[in-house]
């Protein structure tokens, strides 16, 4: 049957080849023009930890290692673009056909893209590395998915209000006025499109700053609405978008001196115990982690180690409780979807001081989706939320239960999850033996699974290895070249952008590399890449459905002007958009 297909290809390849459509006689691009067709419909089945058919996507180097996946200057030969021009019903066209109300194959214009690319050389700068980023809907809606990028971005300065460079784009009748601007059906030849992908130093460059430049996300959305024939509906009027602030909820420090906290050791004996949510019939195990010397991260002859992994030395850790589980739905939508407030006004509680603090804690918005995805809910982790919702979980928490809880540190996080092992795993180095304590890519069946299912590590955890990767509270900093000369003692890399921060653990999505436990992801804008709202929330990371996290309770509580450190900083609480 393979013979068969083969010896057809060239044939049938003949037969569906494109004429250069509409700008792409213009020299290509491979940022511009190839990668977001890569990042959006091939890479997130063909990169380091997801190799579908041993094929990798996420480099030039492995792309090229592929068997003719990539024969530069011969597209017929090239896998990479001869499969995307098979019939619907070929089992070996790509992106896969498996639902035709769902999936779509590439456009003629992206299947043109690539073969010219490849035609002329396939040029590919060595230091780009591919991501994987969420497909985009079969029709780009002007409204749900192109409006919004509009109003927020180009709106402002080309409106009725403030027509900047006697340009309009308030209106379909005035955006098309002149052919220039959009041009249907071509977006290399629409300024709209074009103007946003300039170096951000040309003079030209849109939008200008200090706003912000496109993502790639919206930048291909834009694209393919335009390159589709740029339908906008004549009766919608755009009006800009902007963000604005106010303050929702109550601060940390002032939470902090209304729970009368102070710094120091907790009296509490340093044991398990059940924390009960008494407005409902919910409740977490906390076990308790003795503090000790480890060695955080991997050897630097570790054939599996990243480049990005803190390289093998001594970190100093103090006593904390952490949560035996991932954080569950039950648990989370007590404050996500005000579930705590509903529980006691159903069961006609008496208010307590508690109540007031923990209802004065900012919630997040209605989420616009279901976000288990039709997984499971009740006794699953939490996912999807930022690093940001968890932070005030654990603020919402602390307030409900008079205890003071927070996110694990990256060292603290990896010391439980090692529990004093210094194997790649807490069980062994063997990855073969990974699907007895870890859901993973190749158990999982593609989806997280119910928390606790596996079995606890020395420490009494589980889910450590696998389910969900754990949010930390640090930045994702690369590591420093040379190793520290002093023992780290507590460390945390304090974010100081939005942008990197650290998951821990591996997922149900990922390979046994990333399930080691010194193994580190960072978080990234495109979580958030088919979240429609403008601007797009705060509270829900919609692609990460993979993430989710536990709580500790350090045995010793910060001193107040620290509290930002581990909850969320007052800058952080005086940002969230206004409902």
């Amino acid at each position: 049957m393979r013979f068969f297909k083969l010896a057809c290809k060239s044939a049938l390849c003949a037969c569906l080849i494109t004429p250069w459509f509409k700008g792409y006689s213009a020299e290509i691009d491979f940022v511009r023009d190839v990668r977001p067709i890569l990042e959006h419909n091939c890479v997130s089945c063909h990169r380091e930890d997801n190799a579908k058919g041993d094929i990798r996507l996420d480099t030039k180097e492995a792309t090229l290692a592929g068997d003719d996946v990539l024969v530069p200057g011969d597209p017929e030969s090239s896998s990479l673009y001869w499969t995307t021009t098979l019939p619907l019903d070929d089992e070996l066209i790509m992106p896969p056909i498996k639902n035709e109300e769902k999936d779509y194959p590439l456009t003629e214009d992206e299947q043109a893209v690539l073969e010219r690319w490849i035609l002329d050389g396939a040029e590919w700068p060595e230091d780009i590395v591919l991501e994987p980023r969420k497909r985009l809907p079969k029709k780009i809606s002007f409204v749900e998915h192109v409006q919004p990028i509009l109003e927020l971005h180009c709106v402002a300065c080309h409106y009725e209000g403030k027509v900047k460079g006697d340009l309009r784009l308030d209106t379909k009748e005035l955006a098309f006025a002149t052919d220039y601007v959009i041009s249907p059906g071509n977006a290399l030849e629409s300024d709209l499109y074009i103007l946003c992908t300039l170096p951000m130093d040309d003079e030209m460059f849109m939008p200008p700053a200090p706003a912000e430049p496109l993502s790639s996300g919206d930048l291909y959305t834009l694209r393919r609405w335009i390159d589709e024939g740029a339908d906008w509906p004549s009766d919608i009027t755009l009006t800009p978008q902007k963000k604005s602030l106010t303050i929702l909820g109550t601060m940390p420090k002032d939470l902090y001196q209304e729970l009368g906290f102070s710094a120091g050791a907790v009296q509490d004996e340093f044991s398990e115990y059940e924390e009960d949510i008494h407005t409902s019939d919910l409740g977490f195990t906390m076990v308790p982690v003795s503090g000790g010397e480890f060695t955080m991260g991997s050897p630097l002859d570790d054939p599996n180690r990243g480049d990005d992994e803190w390289p093998a030395h001594q970190v100093e850790i103090s006593d904390f409780w952490m949560g035996k589980h991932e954080i569950s739905w039950d648990l989370y939508e007590l404050w996500m979807l005000n579930i705590d407030r509903d529980n006691r006004a159903f069961k006609k509680l008496e208010e307590t001081k508690s109540d007031s603090l923990s209802d004065a804690v900012t919630k997040p918005t209605a989420p616009y989706t279901d976000m288990t995805f039709g997984m499971g809910k009740t006794g699953y982790p939490a996912i999807c939320m930022t690093q940001l919702s968890a932070k005030m979980y654990c603020m919402w928490l602390s307030a409900r239960t008079g205890r003071f809880y927070r996110l694990p540190t990256e060292a603290e996080w990896e010391y439980a999850c090692k529990a004093g092992t210094s194997t790649a795993y807490y069980f062994g180095d063997d990855p073969e033996k990974l699907a007895e304590f870890s859901w993973h890519l190749n158990n999982s069946f593609f989806q997280y699974q119910p928390i606790g299912q596996k079995p606890a590590n020395p420490f009494g955890l589980h889910d450590m290895h696998g389910n969900v990767w754990e949010w930390t509270l640090d930045q994702f900093a690369p590591p420093p070249t040379e190793l520290p000369i002093a023992k780290r003692k507590n460390p945390l890399v304090t974010p100081t952008s939005l942008y990197p921060r650290v998951v821990k653990g591996g997922s149900w999505d990922d390979g046994s590399k990333n399930h080691r436990s010194s193994a580190r992801m960072a978080s990234e804008e495109s979580w958030k890449q088919q979240d429609p709202q403008i601007p797009k929330s705060v509270w829900y990371h919609t692609d990460a459905l993979f993430v989710g996290f536990r709580v500790v309770r350090p045995r010793e509580i910060p001193a107040l002007e620290e509290i930002e450190k581990y909850w969320p900083s007052e800058a952080e609480i005086l940002a969230i958009p206004s409902r």
